[in-house]
């Protein structure tokens, strides 16, 4: 008669098998997240590679967005040249992505005679409900937010318009976009905190910045950057560029697609930590100009302005593009200091990566 297993040694082998997926379990998620790491390098490299094709056709980096308070003053609000100043830096960047068809329904937008300025920017933000798999990187799985009944797709990559701080090297401050002259807002019932626009880096708004100006050093000056952690509180809206304030009064609201690079806002910072952020600046709006603060939280509403931290679901950093398109994760124990210097184009920094 043929012995059969005991009920030891069903709990045994069960036992030995349990202890080997726990073992293998870290090491099959490991090389899932490093494939996803790749992937999202890759379309880094892409980006970069879109980025500097559109430089040798238009001879600069693509801007932030034209679309400022001078020409909110000046233009009629329903033109579609100026809801084409408005879109994003990336919006600028499709024909070169093979996403022609997008680009031109921006300028195809049809509104009826008398809309708003809001009218405007609502009907080009219904386009981010196409989602341009370039955008976003696989280890993020917040990819977009349902608005009404529509789902609005985010991007996950960042120009990146300069430092806000101190400069290391000069010990002054950065300056600031002149044009933002009010660092607090309301949208209905949610009041926030917008901070100061960086100007010193590659993507800015008004835009204008040839690879000449990057007297850095290409190599040693940031382009684009990655937002890509899960508790960030605007993953949505690709398209858009500058947001108008609500009231229609010229102000700039928010930049939606390049970020300052902050003293204060190390990578993961808001990863890692929920607390508020004070950030000092330099206030180029006013004459003479002033040292100011804003404080912000680093997970909330203002996640979609001025200021924000850089980051990732990456394992101890985030991916970067450089303005001589190579791609360089970037260890979230960089110090501000060197971060700050490699946003700033032309600041005289001399700091490289560790």
């Amino acid at each position: 008669m043929k012995k059969a297993f005991t009920l030891v040694e069903l709990l045994v082998v069960i036992a030995i098998i349990g202890v080997l997926i726990a073992l293998l379990l870290p090491a099959v998620q490991a090389a899932r997240e490093a494939a996803r790491r790749m992937s999202c390098t890759n379309n880094l490299k892409q980006f970069g590679i879109a980025v500097h094709n559109y430089h040798d056709t238009t001879g600069e980096f693509p801007p932030e967005s034209f679309f400022d308070s001078y020409d909110r003053l000046s233009t009629p609000p329903a033109d579609k040249v100026w809801g084409d100043k408005m879109a994003s830096f990336r919006v600028r960047i499709l024909p070169f992505v093979e996403q022609t068809a997008i680009r031109e329904m921006v300028t195809s937008i049809s509104l009826t005679p008398g809309a708003s300025a809001m009218d405007l920017f609502e009907e080009i933000e219904k386009l981010s409900t196409n989602s341009v798999s370039l955008f976003l990187c696989p280890s993020c799985s917040k990819k977009n937010v349902d608005i009404g009944d529509e789902t609005r797709y985010a991007s996950h990559y960042y120009g990146i318009a300069g430092a806000l701080g101190e400069n290391p090297v000069t010990h002054t401050q950065y300056n600031t976009d002149p044009q933002q002259t009010d660092f607090s807002a309301s949208f209905g019932p949610i009041s926030m905190a917008l901070g100061p626009f960086a100007n010193t880096g590659a993507i800015i708004i008004g835009g204008h910045v040839p690879m000449s100006a990057v007297t850095d050093g290409t190599s040693n000056t940031f382009l684009i950057g990655e937002i890509s952690w899960d508790e960030y509180a605007a993953h949505y809206n690709w398209v858009r560029g500058t947001a108008a304030d609500p009231a229609n009064t010229g102000d700039i609201a928010a930049l939606g697609s390049a970020k300052g690079v902050a003293q204060n806002w190390p990578i993961n910072i808001g990863k890692r930590d929920p607390s508020p952020i004070t950030q000092n600046f330099w206030n180029t709006s006013t004459s003479p100009p002033s040292f100011e603060s804003v404080t912000a939280d680093v997970r909330g509403q203002m996640a979609g302005h001025g200021i924000s931290g850089f980051g990732s679901n990456h394992s101890g950093g985030a991916n970067f593009v450089f303005c001589d398109g190579s791609v360089r994760f970037v260890s979230e124990t960089v110090s501000t200091s060197i971060l700050m210097s490699l946003a700033s184009r032309d600041g005289g920094e001399t700091m490289t990566l560790p």
